[in-house]
């Protein structure tokens, strides 16, 4: 994907990953490349959330200070 991919976008693309590997009907190099993809991109929105949670944090500690 060339542009950015944001939580959004990644979860979408996760939804559409999951529905087609739950539909149990595609060839197994097919399957794979899509867990893989998956897996990837668990960890992209995985580290997107955990950005937000840092600037959150950062955010309500200068609140309080």
């Amino acid at each position: 994907m060339a542009e950015e991919l944001n939580f959004e976008k990644a979860v979408e693309r996760l939804d559409y990953i999951n529905a087609k590997l739950e539909a149990g009907n595609l060839p197994l190099e097919e399957a794979l490349s899509l867990y893989e993809e998956g897996v990837n991109l668990c960890k992209k929105a995985s580290k997107i959330l955990e950005e937000a949670k840092q600037k959150i944090t950062e955010l309500s500690e200068e609140g309080n200070g």
